[in-house]
């Protein structure tokens, strides 16, 4: 008996001592306080296109439709306490169904950075990051928190090969100063940010301008990008109204084309700029958001300005302009449905061209909030040449948004 009761006392030391180790370890495992979470909107849509051409003999009309399903956009979020003022966060996005080996869509890591808060009143951000622009710039990729299944032309990812977002907003910072100060009963925001130039600069791997480079992801340039907002908003964020702008440089070193026209049938011929060098460029944007009783609405402005010395017989510009507004009602806490409206002017390298007066979008659509993490939507969007028609593209969508 007595070596019975002291083997289950040894053996009750030891699970003690087991059990207090493991516990120990839980409590030291940097992976506890590790979040991990994320975003992914998935759609299916219908694409009707309508090219209305001009010849000496006539008009020509071509139309063509297919219908589609995609993983539009999934974001999967890391993010990390690192002491009392200290967190890390990590943002790895993946678009149009993603697949390397299919080569289908893309992937990047669009953020990853530490963050020191010091108060509300100042606050730093170090590491690639969404710099603030405006108010959608740092929210584009949070999807279940956006009414549209397409989102306004300058912050929709799946037509990021037709258009130069970095021609409209600053995509990258690696250094941001931030916060908000008291301003009587209202708060003031604001933000300060540096980092690279535009991806035309980078080192890359693809770019044999670049092959003399050893780092790929690198700026080549020793031009660097700087930009802010200010802004007030009033404590229960119903009303939000700020102004953005920043200073780089536009790579026009090499021959460049009309970037919408560039390809599209209808939408201009293959009209070139011959090169002038590294142009100063300025955006300026503004932005307001607000609600009232059921309504909520949300609309920006961005200007594009260059400051470059055309040729002499040049008759475009490079100067560009987007804005956008949508008008959105909540019919109860699980319901509602929005009209907006888009518009953007790129390059206009030829002003007869059918795309010179820029391209509008137009439509609505509506969204049912199955649970806080589940959105149903449906969407319709019509896109055309401003002041001519030929061309125009109606989407039809149909999609989910899911937190998970």
């Amino acid at each position: 008996m007595k070596s019975f009761f002291s083997f289950h006392t040894r053996f009750g030391a030891a699970l003690l001592i087991f059990l207090g180790a493991a516990t120990l370890q839980a409590q030291d495992n940097p992976l506890n306080d590790l979040r991990i979470y994320g975003y992914m909107q998935v759609l299916g849509y219908n694409q009707r296109t309508e090219n209305v051409i001009t010849t000496p003999r006539g008009t020509i009309t071509n139309t063509a439709e297919r219908n589609t399903f995609s993983l539009q956009q999934m974001n999967l979020f890391l993010s990390k306490p690192l002491g009392d003022y200290f967190s890390a966060f990590v943002n790895l996005e993946f678009s149009l169904s993603y697949a390397s080996q299919r080569g289908w869509g893309s992937f990047s890591v669009e953020e990853a950075w530490a963050n020191y808060t010091n108060s509300e009143a100042l606050n730093v951000k170090a590491g690639l990051l969404l710099p603030t622009f405006n108010n959608l710039n740092e929210l584009k990729n949070r999807t279940p928190l956006l009414p549209y299944l397409f989102r306004p032309f300058v912050y929709e990812t799946s037509i990021a090969s037709l258009l130069n977002a970095e021609d409209f907003l600053p995509e990258r910072a690696f250094l941001q100063v931030y916060g908000s100060l008291p301003l009587g009963g209202m708060r003031f925001d604001y933000a300060l940010h540096t980092g690279n130039s535009e991806t035309s600069y980078m080192a890359s791997r693809n770019d044999v301008r670049n092959a003399n480079n050893a780092f790929t992801g690198e700026d080549t340039s020793p031009f660097k990008s700087v930009g802010g907002r200010i802004g007030v908003r009033n404590a229960a964020e119903t009303f939000k109204i700020g102004v953005s702008g920043t200073y780089d440089r536009d790579n026009r070193n090499d021959t460049t084309f009309t970037r919408f026209g560039s390809g599209i049938p209808g939408m201009g011929r293959r009209e070139y700029l011959a090169p002038i060098g590294d142009v100063q460029r300025f955006r300026v944007g503004a932005d307001l958001s607000f609600s009232l009783y059921n309504f909520e609405f949300e609309g920006e402005y961005i200007g594009v300005f260059h400051d470059a010395k055309y040729p002499t017989n040049f008759r475009g510009t490079l100067d560009k302009t987007f804005y956008y507004g949508n008008l959105l009602y909540n019919f109860n806490d699980k319901f509602f449905a929005y009209a907006n409206y888009n518009y953007l002017k790129g390059d206009v390298i030829n002003p007869s061209d059918s795309d010179a007066n820029g391209l509008e979008a137009f439509g609505g659509g509506a969204g049912y909030r199955i649970t806080d993490g589940l959105v149903g939507k449906v969407q319709f969007q019509r896109v055309q040449s401003r002041a001519s028609e030929a061309i125009s593209i109606n989407f039809i969508y149909l999609g989910l948004s899911v937190i998970f």
